[in-house]
C-alpha cells in the first residue's frame, strides 16, 4: 500500500476539518515524509505573517482612513489615501519594521527546524545516505574496479561497499522497453498481458494483423517497404496472427537477447582481469613507448616473443575457423552468430594493419605491439569459443568489440556506496582531482529518483544546456510580458478610451463588456500561470540534472522568479499606468504623484487574482473533476477485464484507484507570488492580508487532507526549502525597496529614509545565512556521522546493486498473469519462456 499511514484515520464529512490540524509535525514527517511537512510548514509561515499583518490593521485602518484623502470604499484604507507628505506615512514605516523583522525571525526558526530534521534524515539507514555520485570521471578510471581502488586508497577497504559505473546501453534499453510493452509495468498494460486476459476471461484467442515481409522484390511488384517501383505508396499486405503465440515468441526472443546482452556486458566489464580490446591497444602502445629505454641485451628475448606471438596469431586464426564450423551447426540463429564470429578474421587483419603502421616507428614498437595484439586476439577468440554454448552471447561480444559505440561502453559517471557515513561525508568535501570539472563528487539521489539519461553527461554539454535553458527562459519572459500586459489592460478598458477612441463606441454598444472583461482578467491570468510549469520543465531538462528532485527544484526557482517578474511587477506597473493613463496625458507634470497613488490601488487587482487562484486550485484539488472525467472515459473504452487491468493507467487516462504523486515544486512556485503580494501590500493595503490569511488557511486545510488521504509518500528530504528560503528573503528585500520608493513618491522625506537601515539589515541577514547555515543543511556533519557509525553499523543492511541501471537489473521477465500450466492457454509455446542456455523447467502436463 503506497498510501500514508494517516489514511487509516476516518472522520465525518465536516469533522475532518478540525482533526487534520490535530496531527502534529512529527507524525506527518513519519507518515508523509520530509517534503510534505516542509511544504505544510511554509503554508503555516504564510498564515503567521498574514496574521501579524491583520493585527497591524487595527491601527493602520484608522490612520489611513483619517488622513484627509478623498478616496472611497476599499481605497480609503490604503496608503494611497494619505496625502503628499502626510504624517501617516510614519505609521507605514513602523508597520514595515514589524512585519519584515517578524518574517525574518520566523524564517530563521524554520531554518533551524529544517537543519535539525534534515540531519536526522541523512542519518537514516537509506542507501542514498551512504552513496555519492561521481561525475566527469577520467577515462582511465571508468570502471567499477578503478573507482573502488581509488576510494579504497583513501578510506581503506572496509569503507567501500561497491561501485557502479554507468554504461552506454541504448540497444539494451530499447530491448527492455520493447519487453515492457509486451509484459506491462506497474503503470502500463502490456500487449501479451492483455491478450492472456482476453483468453482467460472470454475464452477467445485474440488475433491482430501482422505485415507480411517478403525478401523477393520483383519488377512492378511491391518491395519490402510496401512501395512499388513506380514510386506509389501502397499499403503492405497483412495477415491475421494469433496474438498470444506471436507476442510470446517476441517475448522469448527479447528475453534471450536481454539475458545474453547483460551477460556479455558483465563479462566485458568484469573485474577479473578481462579488458576490452581498446584497452589492450592502449596498453600496448604505452608498453611500446616504455620499450625505448630497453637495452640491446633484450633484443634476443624480443625476437623469441615475436615468434611466439605469430605462432599464437596462427593458432588464433585456426580457432576462429573451428568456432565458425561449430557455430554453423546450430541453426538459423546460430547462422547469424557465425556471421558475427567471422568478424574475428577482420579483427586479426585489422591488428596486422595497425602493426604495419607501427613498424615505421621502430622494430621495438612493432615487437611489443605484435605480442600484445596477438594476446588480445587470442583472448577474444577464446571468449567467443567459450561463449558459443550460449546462443548469441559470443557473437554479441565480438560485435560489441568491433563496433564504434557498442553496449557496455562506460560513461564518465557512476555511483560509489560506502559502508560508513564518515567516509561518504569526507568524500563529498574532498577535492579529488587537480583538473577543473574532473572527478567531481556530489550527493546521490535515491535510486528511484535517478534520471539515468543524464548520468555521464559531459561538462560542456551541461554548461551549454544551462545556458540554453537560461536563454529560453529570458526569451519566454519577454514574450510573456506582452501577454500579461494585454490581459491586464482588459480590466482597464474604460481608461483606454482616451488613447483609443474607437473603444468608446464598443462600450456604448455593449455596456456589459467592461464588467465582463474586468471579471475575466484574473481567470485569464490564472490560466496563463497554469501553462508555465510544463514549459519551464522542458527548459530545465536541458540542464542535465541526474535527480528528479533537483530538476523540480530548478523548475520551482524559475517559476518563482518568472511569476515575481511577470505577475507582480509587470501587472503592478502596467496596471498602475493604465489606471491613470488619462490623468498622465492630461497632467504629465503630476506623474510621480499619480504613480504614488496608483501603486497602492493595484491591491484590489491582486486580491481578485488571489481569490480566483485559490478557489480554482482548491476546487480542482478537492473535487477532482478532471480526474473523474478521465477515469470515466478510461472505464468506458479502456481495458477492464481484470482488477489488475482496471487499476492501471491507459494512455493519459488514470483510474481513480491510481495513487498520484504530489508536485510540491509546482505548488510552491505558484505560492511564491502569494508571499510577494503579502510582503508588498500588507502595509500598503492591510485588507490584502485578510484575503491572504484566508488563502493560506484554505490551502493548508485542503493540502493536509490530500496529503494524508490521496497522494503517495515521496521524499527528497525537503531539498526545495533552501531555494524557498532564498526566494522569500529576496521577496522581503524587493518589498522593502518598493515601500521605500512608494513612500518617497508620497513625499515621505523622513519615512522613506528610515527604511534604509531595515533594507541593509535584511541584506546582512541574507549574507549571514549564506555563509554557513545553508551549507550545513546539504550534508551530514562529520561529528554526527562518526557517532551514527559507532552506534548503528550499516554494512549488513546495504543492498547490492541498488544503483545499477534499470535495464541491467532484470534479465528475464514474463507477464504477471502468465499461467504455469500450458493447458491453461492451449499452446506449448508458453511452457519454455526461459533462455535456451538455462535449465529448462519441465512442467506438469507436458509430453
Amino acid at each position: 500500500d503506497e498510501h500514508t499511514g494517516l489514511r487509516q484515520n476516518i472522520f465525518g464529512p465536516l469533522s475532518w476539518i478540525y482533526h487534520v490540524f490535530q496531527v502534529d509535525d512529527e507524525e506527518i514527517l513519519q507518515d508523509c515524509g520530509m517534503d510534505a511537512i516542509v511544504f505544510l510548514r511554509t503554508l503555516r509561515f504564510g498564515m503567521r505573517i498574514a496574521a501579524i499583518s491583520v493585527l497591524q490593521g487595527v491601527y493602520l485602518f484608522p490612520v489611513y482612513a483619517a488622513s484627509g484623502g478623498d478616496l472611497d470604499q476599499l481605497e480609503s484604507v490604503t496608503l494611497a489615501n494619505i496625502p503628499q507628505g502626510g504624517a501617516g506615512l510614519l505609521a507605514a514605516t513602523v508597520a514595515c519594521y514589524i512585519v519584515y523583522t517578524f518574517a525574518l525571525y520566523l524564517l530563521y526558526k524554520e531554518l533551524m527546524w529544517y537543519t535539525e530534521h534534515r540531519h536526522l534524515l541523512l542519518k537514516q539507514p537509506r542507501v542514498e545516505n551512504y552513496t555519492v555520485h561521481v561525475k566527469f570521471i577520467p577515462t582511465e578510471w571508468q570502471s567499477n574496479q578503478a573507482l573502488v581502488e581509488y576510494f579504497t586508497s583513501i578510506f581503506g577497504y572496509d569503507a567501500i561497499f561497491e561501485a557502479q559505473i554507468a554504461y552506454q546501453i541504448p540497444i539494451l534499453e530499447k530491448a527492455v522497453a520493447d519487453r515492457d510493452v509486451l509484459c506491462g509495468t506497474e503503470d502500463k498494460i502490456g500487449k501479451l498481458e492483455h491478450a492472456l486476459n482476453v483468453y482467460q476471461v472470454k475464452g477467445v484467442r485474440p488475433k491482430h494483423p501482422k505485415m507480411i515481409v517478403s525478401d523477393v522484390t520483383l519488377s512492378g511488384e511491391e518491395n519490402r517497404n510496401g512501395k512499388k517501383k513506380c514510386g506509389c505508396k501502397c499499403r503492405p499486405p497483412t495477415e491475421m496472427v494469433d496474438s498470444i503465440d506471436e507476442y510470446t515468441a517476441e517475448l522469448e526472443n527479447l528475453n534471450e537477447t536481454i539475458t545474453s546482452t547483460i551477460h556479455n556486458i558483465e563479462t566485458k566489464t568484469s573485474n577479473n582481469g578481462e579488458e576490452s580490446f581498446r584497452g589492450d591497444l592502449e596498453a600496448a602502445i604505452e608498453r611500446s613507448q616504455r620499450d625505448n629505454g630497453i637495452t640491446q641485451n633484450h633484443e634476443k628475448e624480443e625476437e623469441e616473443t615475436i615468434d611466439v606471438a605469430f605462432t599464437d596469431q596462427t593458432n588464433d586464426s585456426l580457432a576462429v575457423e573451428e568456432t565458425n564450423s561449430q557455430t554453423n551447426e546450430v541453426g538459423d540463429e546460430s547462422a547469424n552468430n557465425s556471421s558475427r564470429t567471422n568478424k574475428s578474421d577482420e579483427l586479426v587483419a585489422e591488428s596486422s594493419n595497425k602493426l604495419d603502421k607501427l613498424t615505421s616507428s621502430g622494430s621495438r614498437h612493432m615487437r611489443s605491439f605484435t605480442a600484445f595484439a596477438s594476446g588480445a586476439t587470442n583472448k577474444l577468440v577464446s571468449g567467443v569459443d567459450s561463449g558459443a554454448n550460449m546462443i548469441g552471447s559470443g557473437a554479441t561480444l565480438v560485435g560489441g568489440l568491433l563496433t564504434a559505440k557498442p553496449d557496455g561502453e562506460p560513461r564518465s559517471a557512476g555511483f560509489v556506496t560506502f559502508t560508513t557515513l564518515k567516509a561518504k561525508t569526507s568524500a563529498l568535501q574532498m577535492l579529488h582531482h587537480p583538473t577543473p570539472f574532473c572527478l567531481d563528487v556530489e550527493t546521490a539521489p535515491s535510486p528511484s529518483q535517478v534520471v539515468w539519461g543524464n548520468v555521464g553527461m559531459l561538462n560542456k554539454v551541461q554548461q551549454v544546456g544551462r545556458l540554453v535553458a537560461s536563454a529560453l527562459t529570458i526569451i519566454l519572459c519577454l514574450f510573456w510580458t506582452v501577454i500579461v500586459s494585454f490581459v491586464t489592460g482588459l480590466g482597464e478598458v474604460e481608461k483606454l478610451t482616451e488613447l483609443m477612441p474607437f473603444l468608446e463606441d464598443w462600450l456604448v454598444a455593449a455596456p456589459w463588456l467592461s464588467m465582463f472583461l474586468n471579471q475575466i482578467k484574473p481567470l485569464l491570468l490564472v490560466m496563463l500561470v497554469s501553462y508555465l510549469p510544463k514549459i519551464l520543465t522542458q527548459f530545465s531538462e536541458r540542464e542535465g540534472h541526474i535527480a528528479e528532485s533537483s530538476l523540480q527544484t530548478s523548475v520551482f526557482f524559475k517559476l518563482s522568479v518568472f511569476l515575481i517578474i511577470q505577475m507582480f511587477f509587470v501587472q503592478m506597473l502596467s496596471g498602475s499606468i493604465l489606471s491613470e493613463l488619462e490623468n498622465f496625458i492630461k497632467q504629465p507634470m503630476q506623474i510621480i504623484t499619480l504613480l504614488a497613488e496608483a501603486l497602492p490601488k493595484q491591491a484590489q487587482s491582486f486580491m481578485q487574482y488571489v481569490i480566483v487562484q485559490t478557489a480554482l486550485n482548491l476546487g480542482l484539488e478537492l473535487f477532482r473533476p478532471v480526474e473523474i472525467i478521465k477515469a470515466w472515459i478510461r472505464g468506458l473504452v479502456g481495458p477492464n477485464l481484470t482488477p489488475e487491468e482496471r487499476s492501471k493507467p491507459w494512455f493519459s487516462f488514470l483510474p481513480l484507484t491510481f495513487i498520484p504523486e504530489f508536485e510540491y515544486c509546482d505548488r510552491m512556485g505558484t505560492l511564491i507570488l502569494y508571499y510577494m503580494i503579502l510582503f508588498c501590500y500588507s502595509v500598503m493595503s492591510p485588507f490584502t492580508s485578510v484575503i491572504l490569511f484566508c488563502a493560506f488557511f484554505l490551502f493548508s486545510l485542503g493540502y493536509r487532507h490530500q496529503l494524508f488521504y490521496l497522494y503517495k509518500r515521496t521524499d527528497s528530504g525537503g531539498e526545495f526549502f533552501p531555494a524557498f528560503l532564498s526566494l522569500v528573503v529576496a521577496c522581503i528585500i524587493i518589498s522593502e525597496i518598493t515601500m521605500a520608493g512608494v513612500l518617497a513618491l508620497k513625499g515621505g522625506v523622513v519615512a522613506s529614509p528610515l527604511l534604509f537601515p531595515l533594507i541593509v539589515g535584511t541584506f546582512l541577514f541574507k549574507l549571514y545565512l549564506n555563509q554557513q547555515h545553508i551549507l550545513i543543511t546539504k550534508n551530514l556533519p562529520s561529528t554526527m556521522a562518526v557517532e551514527q557509525d559507532l552506534n548503528h553499523p550499516m554494512r549488513s543492511q546495504l543492498e547490492q546493486g541498488a544503483y545499477r541501471q534499470p535495464a541491467l537489473q532484470e534479465r528475464y521477465l514474463v507477464p504477471s498473469n502468465m499461467p504455469r500450466d500450458i493447458n491453461d492457454v492451449g499452446t506449448s509455446s508458453q511452457a519454455f519462456l526461459t533462455p535456451r542456455h538455462s535449465e529448462v523447467e519441465i512442467l506438469e502436463g507436458y509430453n
